[in-house]
């Protein structure tokens, strides 16, 4: 179980370059991966990401990316000859279309974009991935170190919540069986304040027999407990990812913890329903910080 919130910075010398490197996760619903790289680096964007996604499942990550040094042996400066020519034409026109005099010279060319460029060699760069791809790593466990620690201490809030939310439903458990009994009592007071003692003990057995068809939460009390015990696996166990897993199973609970305060109805569980759903919700809190 890791948490998605972390943060950790490296650097790392290279013959004559120095790379620093930063990384920030967040929660997010889904994976997303955001980097800010140098130029020269672009053509190394997919091996990152893919590095990155090797250690995080799910969460957003912004990775900084900053290069210095002497990075002339990266770079290769080309001419665009055919932008060049396009703008010696050019120069020629405006010279006889306005009787300008004087040469054309290399000067008139120095300023002119697309004309001189920079090429990055994707073979160039396969020298210096091996020392980038053990940086990026090196900051990576550190973000993944930091990650389980503050799962430690999500995991121990959630142990404390799920075993407060089994005791209400264990309380609610033992008294759900009173709840047909007390119905029983009160509709006879009442036929009786109504009819005067002439009571038909077959139409009050009729009606209970109705309510406790319609009042039992037998089923929901067992799917309740059932998803409480895998919920409490996963968070122990070792599976990973399990944020989106969590967070079903709080939903399935919360679907069963309304049948249970609908079909009850009874003070005593609709009170403990009323508490159930408001731990759950803060279950979900500390959920969506889970990868």
């Amino acid at each position: 179980m890791k948490s998605m919130t972390a943060y950790a910075r490296g650097e790392k010398v290279w013959e004559n370059l120095t790379f620093t490197i930063e990384i920030r996760t967040l929660n997010h619903r889904y994976r997303d991966i955001v980097l800010k790289l140098p130029q020269r680096l672009f053509l190394l964007e997919e091996r990152i990401k893919r590095l990155i996604g090797s250690f995080i499942h799910r969460g957003r990550v912004d990775c900084v990316i900053k290069m210095s040094g002497n990075m002339e042996e990266l770079n290769k400066v080309a001419i665009n000859w055919e932008a060049a020519k396009a703008y010696k034409r050019l120069l020629e026109e405006l010279k006889t279309g306005l009787s300008l005099s004087g040469e054309i010279t290399i000067d008139m060319f120095l300023g002119v974009k697309d004309i001189f460029t920079v090429e990055e060699s994707e073979n160039d760069l396969d020298k210096l991935w091996p020392a980038l791809e053990e940086a990026l790593r090196e900051v990576l466990s550190q973000v993944d170190e930091m990650r389980l620690k503050e799962a430690e201490n999500l995991k121990e809030d959630l142990r404390q919540r799920v075993g407060y939310i089994t005791e209400m439903v264990e309380k609610i458990e033992q008294a759900a069986p009173s709840i047909v009994d007390l119905y029983r009592q009160r509709l006879k007071r009442r036929l009786q304040e109504l009819l005067e003692d002439q009571v038909d003990e077959g139409r009050i057995a009729q009606e209970v027999v109705i309510f406790a068809e319609r009042s039992d939460i037998t089923e929901e009390i067992v799917r309740l407990k059932s998803h409480l015990r895998q919920f409490s696996g996963l968070i122990e166990g070792t599976e990973e990812p399990i944020g989106r897993k969590l967070d079903f199973l709080l939903q399935e609970m919360h679907r069963e913890a309304n049948t249970l305060g609908v079909k009850a109805n009874n003070s005593f569980i609709s009170g403990q329903v009323v508490e159930i759903k408001s731990e759950l919700e803060k279950v979900r809190q500390q959920v969506q910080n889970i990868e």
